[in-house]
Order: C-alpha cells, then structure tokens, then sequence
C-alpha cells in the first residue's frame, strides 16, 4: 500500500534524515572496529614473534649404582598360631559332677584328674547285671549235673534194653516190656537235648550280660574325666553340682607343644619360605583353599616361642631368594603393561625394557642383569619426563654446580 503523505510535510522529512544519519553512522562504527581488529591481530602478532621460546629445564634425579648381590624379597602377612593337640572334654554320660580338682589356667599333665561326677546309677546297674550273671552260673551248673544223671540214666536204661532184646529172643521177655523200654529210651535222649539246649540258651543270655557288664564298665570310664594332654586348663564349663550330658563341653585344654602357623595366601603369591622372629621357617602346602579361594600352608614353630593357641602373628612371606641386583620400586616406569628401566649413559639416559621376576617391600628383581649399571630412581612423574629426552641433572651434579 503506498503511501501518500504529501513531500512538503516537514515532520516526515525530519524523520527521513534522523533515519539515514542512524545507517551511517553504524556503517561508520562497524569500519572503525573492523580496522582496530586487525591492527590488535597484527600487534599480538608481533609481540609473540619478538617473544623468546621457553627454556627446556633438566630433571634432577637420584641415581642408584647396582650391584650383584644375595638378595632376599618378602611380603608382609598374618598368621594364625595353632595346633592340633588341644582337647576339648566331654563325657558320654548324663550325671551330676561330684568334684572338680582344676581351675581356668591351672598347668595340667597328661593323666591328671579333672572332676568326677555320679556313677552311682551306672554301678547300681552294674551289681545288678554280675548278680543276674551269677544265678545263670548256678543255672547253667544245675543244668550240667542234669545231663550227667540223664547220660547215666540213659547207659542204665540201655544195659537194661540189650538185656530184655536177648530175653526177647528167646521169649524170656514180652513184646511190650521191650517196646517200652524203647520208649523210655527216646524219652531220656529227648530230655538230654532240652537240656543241653536249656544250658545254650542260658549261656547266650550270661554272654549278653557280660558285654551289658562291659559296656556299663566303659561308660564309668567316663565319671572320671581325666586330661589327655600336658597342657594349661583355658576353659572350665562345669561347676560341682551341674548337670552334664553326651556331648557337653565340660573343659578346654590348651597344649604346651606342637604349635604351628597357620596362612592363608593368594594363589599370586608363590611362597619360598616366611621368616618369624629372625628365623626363616619352612612353609608345608595343605593342598587346600578355603572358600575365598586363599590357599592354606603351615609352618612349624619350636614349642619354647611363647605363644599360645590362636594368637595372630606378623611375619615376612618370602618369594625371592638368589644372587642378582636388588631394584628400587623407584627405579622403574611402567606404562601400558610395560616396565622399563632408565640407565645413565654419561649424561643421558638409555630406556631399557624389562620383566619384573618378583616384587617385595625390599624392591625388586627383573630379568635382565643390571649389575654395575647406574639406574636413574625417581617417581613415575619424573621418569615419563626422562622418557621424553629432557636433559637430566643428579642429584651430586646439582650440589656441585650450587657450589661453583
């Protein structure tokens, strides 16, 4: 839509001319910060091109002369002492405990009496059981002088019957007399055999009475609880009076001797020996892990050490043992699984890969032989610097340029 304002309106030629003042002078100011830009730009570059390049400043580092030597890598664990001659008591009867000789910490020998409890019952039982075992005695007695008369009744019975067979024959004898002699005859053999049968029976039954005897006997065993071992009383669970039944603890005994270390290691940890105290111990694999996959070994102590059942111990694991140069962990970089070893060569260093053989709190060992060689020992930060080829300053070279 056009506009028809007439041309001699003076407001709309004021607006006119204010509007294109506006369009110059922003045309104006955009050329003036594009030509200051560009000066800046030209300026900047300038001070930087006049600018010295930086100084590359050596590392100082500590140096290690390494020499061939025996060398001893351990790794710090704890072990458990134990052993396999403590006894825990009990007893396998139900009784009241009469008397008990031995208080908690008490020293004990092996056969020393601890407590006694009630037999009274299982000895009652007992005088029973002989006193039945008797009157069978008498009975099985009884029983053999029966079988004695029947064997004589019976030689008489026969006697008789031969002799009434040869009356018989020459009809001396009736028919019946002989036939009920015949009768008799089978009666005192049918007599011997219930009788002889009577007295097995009573045997098996005195037999029988004899293991009851037997095993009454054996479980009196028990009302005397006696220490199996030479050793030191560490718990006492029963007081006199008390109830006591198959299976119940009554003490804990400790022993003087036989102790050992028990570890539990990684299977990573390959061990040669540990040393305790000063004294290297040599260490038996049980051939077993526990259910978190450590591995068991034991190694024996000598019983004058001191220590008792189930104290933890520290002690040095072993894993290298031979003559070669001892590493300081210091004195290697690894980086992307790779370990290598920096060895001054006049005033720089050489880069030397190696394979760790076995790494302890004392250092390491790899396997190239570094023997008479000087390493380079600083942190990894430092060493990543060495592997850039930076110039390199020891630590003694420092002290005698500050002195010059």
């Amino acid at each position: 839509m056009a506009d028809h304002r007439p041309t001699g309106d003076p407001v709309w030629n004021r607006f006119e001319r204010n509007h294109k003042m506006k369009k110059i002078i922003a045309a104006v100011l955009v050329a003036v910060l594009v030509i200051a830009g560009i000066k800046l730009i030209k300026i900047r570059k300038t001070q930087l091109a006049n600018i010295a390049p930086a100084k590359v400043l050596p590392v100082v580092v500590d140096t290690l002369d390494l020499v061939k030597k025996p060398v001893i890598l351990t790794l710090p664990a704890m072990g458990i002492v134990a052993t396999d001659l403590s006894a825990t008591l009990s007893t396998k009867i139900s009784s009241r405990v009469k008397k008990v000789y031995k208080k908690e910490g008490d020293s004990v020998k092996k056969g020393d009496l601890l407590a006694t409890l009630d037999a009274s019952d299982l000895m009652a039982k007992k005088k029973g059981l002989i006193l039945k075992k008797q009157s069978l005695g008498f009975e099985i007695n009884a029983g053999l002088e029966n079988i004695k008369a029947l064997e004589a009744s019976f030689a008489s019975a026969r006697e008789t019957h031969l002799r009434t067979e040869e009356l018989l024959n020459v009809k001396g004898a009736s028919m019946e007399q002989y036939r009920g002699e015949e009768a008799n005859l089978a009666k005192i053999k049918a007599q011997q055999s219930a009788a002889r049968n009577s007295i097995s029976v009573l045997k098996k039954n005195q037999e029988a009475l004899s293991q009851n005897i037997k095993e009454i006997e054996s479980l009196l065993t028990y009302a005397s609880i006696t220490s199996p071992i030479s050793g030191t009383l560490s718990k006492r669970m029963v007081m006199v009076g008390d109830m006591t039944g198959p299976g119940k603890t009554l003490f804990q005994i400790s022993a003087g001797s036989g102790f050992y270390i028990n570890m539990f290691l990684p299977d990573s940890v390959k061990p040669h020996s540990i040393i305790f105290h000063g004294e290297s111990l040599a260490l038996v694999p049980k051939n077993q892990a526990t259910a978190t996959g450590l591995v068991q070994y034991l190694a024996a102590l000598s019983d004058s050490t001191g220590f008792v059942e189930g104290q933890y111990v520290n002690v040095q694991v072993v894993v290298y043992q031979g003559e070669t140069s001892l590493l300081p962990m210091d004195g290697i970089l690894n980086v992307g699984g790779k370990s290598f070893v920096y060895v001054m060569e006049g005033s720089k260093a050489e880069k030397i890969s190696v394979n760790i053989i076995a790494r302890g709190s004392e250092g390491l060992v790899v396997d190239v032989d570094l023997s008479g060689k000087t390493v380079i020992t600083a942190k990894p930060d430092i060493l990543l610097r060495v592997s850039t080829g930076v110039p390199i300053l020891t630590s003694e070279n420092q002290k005698d340029t500050a002195k010059g």
